[in-house]
């Protein structure tokens, strides 16, 4: 095993995410960094904010909302809201979106396999 089996999340720093310069993620765990098999991430987005339609062409995207609340838009699924209390699977090359962000939203984010690292600026 060549990566580290566990971590304090608070000594992972903070950067800017890279699909809105207003949001930030935590990179937890990556293939770049730590040698992963997966991506692990905090992810916070605030108030006011849209994260835009994408999708991930290999990966499924695995959402577990810890606080706050939004709306999340999946292709063939529509619009709901996004809120602790619920995980969301999104399939592999599936458009999906977060929208409305109506407070500050704190949310785990893993990918397997691993997305690349797109690191940002410290924050």
């Amino acid at each position: 095993m060549s990566y580290q089996v566990k971590k304090e999340i608070d000594k992972v720093d903070w950067e800017g995410h890279f699909m809105n310069k207003d949001s930030r993620i935590k990179w937890i765990y990556t293939r770049e960094k730590d040698g992963a098999p997966i991506t692990v991430m905090l992810i916070e987005l605030a108030k006011g904010i849209t994260l835009p339609d994408h999708r991930h062409q290999d990966q499924p995207d695995l959402i577990y909302p810890i606080k706050g609340k939004a709306t999340m838009y999946i292709e063939g699924e529509g619009e709901f809201p996004l809120k602790p209390g619920m995980v969301v699977m999104v399939p592999p090359n599936t458009m999906h979106a977060v929208r409305n962000v109506e407070e500050t939203v704190l949310m785990y984010n893993v990918f397997a396999p691993a997305i690349p690292y797109k690191g940002g600026e410290k924050r």
